[in-house]
């Protein structure tokens, strides 16, 4: 007992150690790569431009909370994402960083550049889907739509709650 319990963990981090050595060899490459290009897309749109687009998506709710928060982790990444919020309307800021946090992790299953910490979880998601012959894709994209519109219905919501409680704040 003892020792099918000893085989068993010392079975568990060869498991990951190949796992681990097989990333170092494919994911974490394309992931520098990754990263590169869009850095380089970002030196070369420029950072006024960039900030400059930001303001403009702060006019609508659909943008700033729909479109805005995958713009930025696709293009700034962590931390550069949540400091694009500064360029928004005072009311915009808290809701615009509630809908950063539901679409960041959503987004990494399809670009890993934009939250590598978290890659290695979607991974383990991936590798079960693919053990049982199901189309990674698919979810991926399904996962990215439905954090979209989660990340738009909780801007929305905190921005109301955040205007109710800031208007209660002056009426005092």
């Amino acid at each position: 007992m003892i020792v099918e319990f000893a085989e068993g963990f010392i079975h568990l981090f060869q498991s990951a150690g190949k796992i681990f050595a097989g990333m170092i060899s494919s994911t974490i490459p394309m992931l520098i790569t990754l990263i590169l290009a869009v850095n380089f897309i970002m030196k070369v749109i420029g950072q006024k431009k960039i900030e400059k687009f930001a303001t403009l998506m702060g006019r609508s709710k659909i943008l700033t909370y729909g479109i805005l928060p995958s713009f930025a982790w696709f293009f700034l990444s962590s931390p550069g994402a949540l400091t694009l919020g500064k360029f928004l309307p005072e009311r915009c800021k808290p809701a615009y960083q509630d809908a950063l946090g539901s679409t960041a992790h959503p987004l990494t299953s399809l670009f890993p550049h934009v939250v590598p910490s978290e890659l290695f979880i979607w991974l383990g998601v991936a590798a079960g889907l693919t053990t049982l012959n199901l189309p990674v894709a698919d979810l991926a994209i399904r996962y990215i739509a439905a954090a979209v519109l989660l990340g738009f219905i909780r801007g929305f919501i905190t921005e109301f709650i955040y205007t109710r409680l800031e208007n209660k704040e002056n009426q005092s």
